[in-house]
């Protein structure tokens, strides 16, 4: 597939190293500075264009004409908007995707048909980093919660703690702690090293566990892992932008929210808009502030403002003033190293990493309804739906054991009439099933792709 990004921002570049990883992408990449190209160009197998991304003469330059997809990824909402409406009126481009972030425009669907502003998907990050945020807090314990099917199945990434009842023991014990559980381990990951998870495979201390159950089961099968751990009653977030406000809106009328804003205007604003939160002006990074409010007290200590560096210090202050969990948002891989050594930070959220997997539906072949990247895009979870019958298709009719899938690729349940059945091995594919299946490399996408596509 021949893909044209526009903009080599932190989502821009990430994109690009994702998607060129992948040796049947052709990727092009444009933006107005050489400093955000060079690094590209040095360590990519990919073609660079400097200039306005929304210029018809750099398009062409990019060689826009020839391709598939276009992804509009500029700094500016307006930019993005008219690269798209270029790509589609003098080109006709295929498929245009835009990040749009400004509320105006997404309240107002209509501006994006094709009579309007032709884009086909819009990323909207902020909305999609609340959501993954949401998701944690709602599940104590989870390290990582991952949507599919509307959220009646949810992935969950976990770690395993001594002294629960599945360490040191097989897999298939799981089911006889949990009869009444539908839960299925899909991946394990021990000292950053994938091992099968087979039922014979004994789960050790400090395993990082990624397992599908249904939403209500989560909590349940969570304690098989960890100590369990209370709901997150008393919330400290630091940051009141975009974020951080759809956050506490979010949360704020079923739990205790504080938030903390340096811009006293942006202060200001918070508290005409939050209606149960308590809005407080000053440094996130005010010891004295912080133990003011209680933070030693504090279930959750989010860290969401604009700067990594930021982010990761004040969650380990928060945390060595008695914080009971933190959470930071950082975007370079730097300083999710420093977070993740401090021990001090308990959750890293990427938020290019949660953008570039909203993208990535839109960018595999077959019917995929919901990719989310994993392991720093090294590994993937996907839902597929299957196509055709027995005839067309090279999986209806088949049962699990049978499909011919690339090693360390995992089925881990069907979602067949909105019930969930676990992946046994004896279970047949129908027409219509959205297959849930995690790929321990990602490289192996094609062959799960053209074996789930539907044959003239």
């Amino acid at each position: 597939m021949k893909i044209l990004i526009l903009g080599a921002g932190q989502v821009g570049s990430t994109l690009a190293k994702y998607l060129c990883s992948d040796n049947d992408n052709d990727i092009t990449i444009v933006d107005q500075k050489e400093d955000k190209l060079s690094p590209l160009q040095r360590h990519l197998d990919i073609k660079t264009v400097m200039g306005y991304g929304a210029y018809p003469s750099v398009l062409e330059k990019a060689g826009i004409k020839s391709m598939d997809m276009v992804i509009a990824v500029m700094g500016s909402d307006e930019r993005n908007m008219v690269a798209c409406r270029m790509a589609h009126t003098l080109y006709n481009v295929e498929k245009k995707i835009a990040r749009i972030r400004t509320k105006e425009y997404l309240l107002r669907p209509e501006i994006f048909s094709n009579d309007a502003l032709p884009i086909d998907f819009l990323i909207t990050p902020e909305i999609l980093i609340t959501d993954y945020i949401k998701g944690i807090v709602e599940e104590p314990g989870a390290s990582q919660v991952f949507d599919f099917e509307n959220g009646l199945v949810q992935l969950v990434e976990t770690r395993a703690y001594v002294g629960t009842p599945i360490v040191n023991r097989p897999i298939k014990e799981l089911h006889e702690h949990m009869p009444d559980v539908k839960m299925r381990i899909v991946s394990l990951y021990r000292n950053g090293k994938a091992i099968p998870a087979l039922s014979d495979t004994v789960i050790r201390e400090g395993d990082q566990v990624y397992f599908l159950a249904k939403k209500n089961h989560i909590s349940r099968a969570l304690k098989e892992f960890r100590r369990a751990e209370n709901t997150y009653e008393k919330i400290f977030i630091a940051g009141g932008g975009s974020i951080g406000l759809n956050v506490a809106t979010l949360l704020e009328d079923t739990h205790n929210i504080r938030i903390v804003e340096l811009n006293e205007e942006r202060a200001k604003s918070l508290a005409e808009q939050l209606d149960n939160t308590l809005v407080l002006q000053g440094s996130a990074s005010d010891e004295d502030l912080l133990k003011e409010e209680g933070i030693e007290n504090t279930d959750l200590f989010l860290a969401l403002t604009d700067s990594d560096e930021v982010n990761v210090i004040v969650s380990i202050l928060a945390k060595r003033l008695g914080a009971h969990k933190t959470i930071a948002l950082v975007k370079r891989d730097v300083y999710s190293s420093l977070a993740e050594q401090s021990g001090d930070v308990d959750i890293i959220v990427s938020p290019d990493q949660i953008t570039v997997s909203g993208i990535l539906s839109h960018i595999r072949k077959g019917d995929c309804m919901k990719v989310h990247s994993l392991q720093h895009g090294k590994a993937e979870a996907i839902e597929i739906v299957v196509h055709g019958d027995e005839k067309t298709s090279e999986v209806v009719g088949m049962k699990i054991k049978d499909l011919p899938l690339p090693e360390g690729v995992v089925i881990g349940a069907i979602v067949r009439d909105n019930e969930l059945l676990m992946g046994s091995k004896k279970l047949i594919i129908e027409q219509g099933d959205h297959v849930l299946m995690v790929l321990m490399d990602v490289q192996k996408i094609h062959e799960v792709e053209a074996l789930f596509l539907e044959n003239e």
